[in-house]
């Protein structure tokens, strides 16, 4: 529920943003297959950012590292 918050207040930062989402309880197989071991996560090619808080700082920070930006970290 957070994370879903700071991606919809990231998105007008990240205009290309697509967010697609995965419930666990339903298809574990799909979470298991794309290597989810922790919820939330936030997949990006190879790239994964899970934790037990993922406030906006660390979302922005993975999604500027995904689309590329220099100096995101």
């Amino acid at each position: 529920m957070m994370v879903r918050r700071a991606l919809d207040r990231l998105q007008p930062e990240f205009p290309s943003l697509e967010v697609k989402e995965i419930d666990i309880m339903i298809h574990p197989g799909t979470a298991w297959k794309n290597n989810i071991r922790m919820i939330p996560t936030l997949v990006c090619g190879e790239q994964r950012l899970s934790g037990i808080y993922l406030g906006t700082a660390r979302v922005r920070s993975f999604l500027a590292r995904c689309r590329g930006d220099a100096g995101s970290e």
